[in-house]
């Protein structure tokens, strides 16, 4: 979900640089408008997907933050390693032979539309299932960095930490609940969720990826028109500091009723999927392990505090004197890591336990 939480890890990626062309001198704006929404559709769709697979994307973009590092206990050394790789990831990738592939097919449809212009309908939906493919080539090999780079103690640091914050996350990582101990039976049940819920997934990420790719280019057009008027070249290249991202929200948020219907629309729909999901999630864990979660989210360890307050901070919220936050524009609010009512329904069945499966 195009939140700053999944883009952070997206963006360390340069997906856009996936596709290997070269920007043109100028294009108009409706072109750019319309380059930058299939952009973000692909990365969405590819990012999502990467996390409901089970690859952990998230993680390599928490870790540029040497707070984050320090309370996970990574070493320097250990970081330094991660990045080495990730910045071979080019070389490496090109010795994958279905990277290479596709890469053959995106530089075919380049030579015969430069710059990705005046693509038909047919084209562009090929041009988007093979930006999908190398993106989740390259989010799968992020991954194998991470997990070949961490001990299994700093593992179970991480995913206790995502579970942790669930309420912070709009959406819920299936691994992360490896920090419980599942047997082998809970993983395939884990598994069998996932087909069940497989079509409204979909159907789940097609309406995000859609609404979310509308938000995108008005804040794009918004953000030329503030450029427009600052005398400051549309064409001109930088980087985007988050800050004003965030007070371009605020203002559509205040200002375009279009843009607060579907951001509304979004969310409340995203909150839907992930609470259905996690209850499912967590009907499958044992009254030990249920223990052990509710322990989690109610008293989280040092570690944990430390990624809820780095995740707060990327969604734009502040602290107050008095300790609170105030949400920031946008903000994704999914209510409770653990609905009442289900810790209620919980308690009733606690005459039949649920042991080890």
């Amino acid at each position: 979900m195009k939140t700053k939480l999944l883009l952070i890890a997206v963006a360390c990626l340069l997906i856009c640089s996936a596709t290997s062309y070269a920007q043109p001198p100028a294009l108009s704006q409706d072109e750019r408008a319309n380059q930058r929404q299939q952009i973000a559709k692909m990365e969405l769709t590819s990012g999502i997907k990467s996390l409901w697979s089970g690859q952990n994307m998230m993680t390599f973009g928490l870790l540029q933050d040497p707070n984050i590092r320090a309370v996970w206990d990574m070493s320097d050394e250990q970081f330094l390693q991660i990045s080495l790789q990730m910045s071979n990831m080019q070389d490496e990738m090109a010795k994958n032979p279905e990277y290479s592939e596709l890469m053959g097919e995106v530089n075919a449809i380049l030579r015969q539309y430069p710059y990705m212009q005046n693509l038909d309908e047919e084209t562009q939906m090929q041009m988007m299932t093979i930006g999908e493919k190398i993106t989740t080539l390259r989010m799968s090999f992020v991954s194998d960095v991470i997990d070949n780079a961490i001990t299994p103690e700093q593992k179970q640091k991480i995913n206790e930490s995502l579970l942790a914050n669930m309420e912070e996350l709009s959406f819920v990582l299936p691994s992360m609940f490896e920090a419980l101990g599942l047997s082998d039976a809970q993983r395939q049940q884990m598994v069998n969720l996932k087909k069940e819920l497989e079509p409204e997934f979909e159907k789940h990420l097609e309406h995000f990826v859609n609404g979310q790719a509308i938000l995108e280019r008005k804040i794009f057009e918004e953000r030329d028109r503030q450029r427009r008027l600052a005398g400051v070249s549309e064409n001109s290249t930088g980087i985007e500091r988050i800050e004003d991202r965030q007070a371009i929200q605020k203002k559509l948020l205040e200002e375009d009723p279009e843009y607060k219907r579907i951001h509304e629309e979004v969310q409340s729909q995203g909150k839907a999927f992930v609470t259905q999901f996690k209850t499912k999630m967590f009907d499958v864990l044992t009254d030990a392990q249920w223990i052990r979660l509710q322990e989690l989210v109610d008293n989280p360890p040092e570690y944990a505090k430390a990624l809820g307050i780095k995740l707060r901070e990327l969604r734009g919220e502040r602290e107050r004197a008095d300790g609170a936050w105030v949400p920031g524009p946008g903000s994704w609010r999914p209510g409770d890591p653990i609905p009442a009512q289900y810790r209620q329904e919980r308690e009733t069945r606690r005459g039949f336990p649920r042991g080890e499966n």
